[in-house]
This record gives structure tokens, sequence and C-alpha cells, in this order.
């Protein structure tokens, strides 16, 4: 999952106004479907933060293999990286 992003309307799909709230639990569900059925060898996510993959970890079957983030010496992600390597999620 990278930035889920659901639309209202087709007419303009960049305009903030048409933006409607996304359902991580049922996109991850439709993932773990994906994964059970051999279509996927793995799943992940990009761009989580430390809250927001903890909150997936409480609620997934599968858990994600790896969060992509952005990660560099201005900006380590201690916290990110700490919870990943506890839980067993690669970081890339």
């Amino acid at each position: 999952i990278h930035w889920p992003m659901r639309t209202t309307s087709f007419e303009d799909t960049f305009n903030p106004k048409y933006f409607a709230a996304v359902d991580i639990p049922t996109t991850w569900k439709a993932m773990e479907g994906l994964y059970d059925s051999g279509k996927a060898r793995a799943i992940g996510v990009s761009n989580f933060s430390s809250k927001k993959l903890s909150d997936l970890l409480a609620y997934a079957r599968v858990p994600p293999a790896v969060d992509q983030v952005e990660c560099h010496p201005g900006w380590q992600q201690t916290r990110l990286r700490a919870l990943c390597r506890a839980k067993g999620v690669h970081l890339s």
C-alpha cells in the first residue's frame, strides 16, 4: 500500500475536494487474499510511519514483508527501524 487514495468523482481526480477516506484494513485484507491465492509472493507498504505500521500489525493476518521509506543520515527513522526490527518487517 502506498499513499492509498480514493476519489468520489472521476471529473478531477487530483482535486482534494474529491478525496475520500481510505479504508486501509479493507485494502490490506484484499492484499492478504492475493497473497493467499499465490498471486503475490509478498505484500508490503510504503511510507508507513511507526504509528501507521503498528496499527496495521494489530489487525494484519499476514504482516507486511517490507516498509519502503525515505531513510538517510539526515532522517534516520530510529523508532520505525526499531519497530521493523522487532516485528520482522524489512525496512527498505
